[in-house]
């Protein structure tokens, strides 16, 4: 009776994870553009000004001949 038990519960619980795991409903789903639009709006929503970095000369390591001093 337990191993029935058992396998109900966790057909159960499979059940669950595949519902939430399911994509969103037609209505809920966003075309590119208004993903985009909506993550420009929050980054905008953020005050103070942006911090810009200077540009940075990428180095090319050779793994062959790398070695690390600690």
């Amino acid at each position: 009776m337990s191993k029935i038990l058992a396998a109900a519960l966790a057909f159960i619980a499979i059940c669950l994870i595949l519902v939430s795991a399911a994509p969103a409903p037609p209505t809920r789903l966003l075309d590119a553009q208004t993903a985009i639009q909506k993550i420009i709006d929050a980054y905008n929503r953020i005050p103070g000004p942006s911090v810009v970095h200077p540009w940075e000369v990428a180095t090319v390591i050779d793994p062959n001949t790398f070695v690390a001093h600690f």
